[in-house]
């Protein structure tokens, strides 16, 4: 495949940088930013390469333009393999590196060794953080779903959030700070005791695929398409489904080279649709391993999926973990109320033929 200078306009993979041409704006920027703004404690959780990551670094650089101090505190930075302690360490120290607080909160913790690293961590934000910065202060923690690995239970974690929410009655300093949650990840997930969970107090924000409306831009890419990019682009999200990273990748290739069509086709099948693409492309290799190795059983998740990859009726029950999966794993989501096969690349890359021989006990 040959790459042109013009692929240059699209972005491939990780966070699409805030001035980058072809981000594509959706009702999620909008809603966070809203939310964030009045103080509500926010959340996005939904299947990798949506597009959190993005979100979250664009809404920072606005809200810091509006005078909010952004923390954004990386959860796989710090570490898995740490007890307690060194964890909520890690995160104050990432708070202290980006606020300009590090010293005062590195004596201010060794101060409190005779309490618990939850309570040190809660004294922190309130005796120092809240004290020291007096503005708006909003604290992004990326990766949550890195929670779930850690050696001891986050459940504390969760509950610390939801405390910090419950003081503004009584500190209407606590009404300064904001979190946001984001990760691949339920709220079933994270936290098991559902009296001290967050996330029934807070602002879930949905990111969708993108509308054909909405990536118009991406056929500014095709720059000497003229005309005929839009309907290109048509034949992209055909493919897509408006995935935002099957989207741009797709994209990618078409910049170069595609005059038609059949062009279209041609590079979706190498890309994606091809013997060895299942194994090479990062987005297909993920939804494969997610759904292989769900925590629930696989023969009756796989047995749900193919219902839905026949076109019939699943309803999106909320509280079924298999419907919960099947929707963090990307492959698919909701229209009208009933689950359906996310997009023609997944449906083919992960048909009847794949779920029959990945079924247990298949020989």
């Amino acid at each position: 495949m040959t790459f042109h200078s013009e692929a240059q306009f699209y972005v491939t993979g990780g966070t699409v940088p805030r001035d980058a041409q072809s981000y594509i704006p959706r009702q999620a920027d909008e809603d966070l930013l809203e939310g964030l703004r009045e103080s509500q404690f926010c959340y996005v959780l939904t299947s990798r390469q949506m597009g959190k990551s993005s979100l979250m670094v664009r809404t920072a650089v606005k809200l810091r333009a509006e005078g909010f101090a952004c923390v954004i505190i990386d959860l796989t930075a710090i570490g898995q393999n740490l007890d307690s302690e060194k964890w909520y360490a890690g995160m104050l120290n990432q708070i202290g590196q980006q606020m300009g607080m590090e010293d005062e909160l590195d004596d201010f913790w060794l101060s409190l060794n005779s309490l618990g690293p939850m309570q040190r961590f809660m004294q922190s934000i309130q005796q120092v953080i809240l004290k020291l910065y007096e503005g708006q202060i909003v604290l992004f923690i990326d990766e949550i779903d890195a929670v779930r690995s850690l050696p001891f239970s986050a459940d504390e974690f969760f509950a610390g959030i939801r405390e910090c929410y419950n003081r503004r009655a009584s500190n209407s300093s606590f009404e300064r700070l904001t979190f946001c949650l984001l990760g691949v990840a339920t709220p079933s997930d994270l936290i098991q005791d559902t009296r001290i969970t967050p996330f029934n107090i807070g602002k879930r924000i949905e990111l969708t695929d993108f509308t054909f409306t909405e990536s118009t831009r991406l056929a500014e890419g095709f720059t000497h398409k003229g005309n005929g990019g839009r309907e290109l682009l048509e034949r992209v999200l055909h493919w897509t489904g408006g995935h935002p990273y099957l989207t741009q990748r797709l994209c990618n290739e078409v910049a170069g080279e595609a005059r038609q069509n059949q062009d279209v086709d041609r590079f979706c099948k190498e890309l994606f649709l091809s013997s060895g693409a299942r194994d090479r492309d990062d987005n297909l290799i993920f939804v494969r391993e997610r759904m292989l190795r769900s925590s629930v059983d696989l023969a009756s998740f796989l047995t749900l999926y193919q219902q839905v990859l026949s076109g019939k009726p699943v309803p999106n029950h909320m509280s079924n973990s298999e419907v919960s999966n099947l929707k963090l794993a990307g492959v698919a989501k909701v229209e009208n109320n009933l689950l359906t096969v996310r997009n023609r690349i997944y449906a083919r890359v992960f048909d009847r033929v794949w779920v029959q021989a990945n079924m247990p006990d298949v020989e």
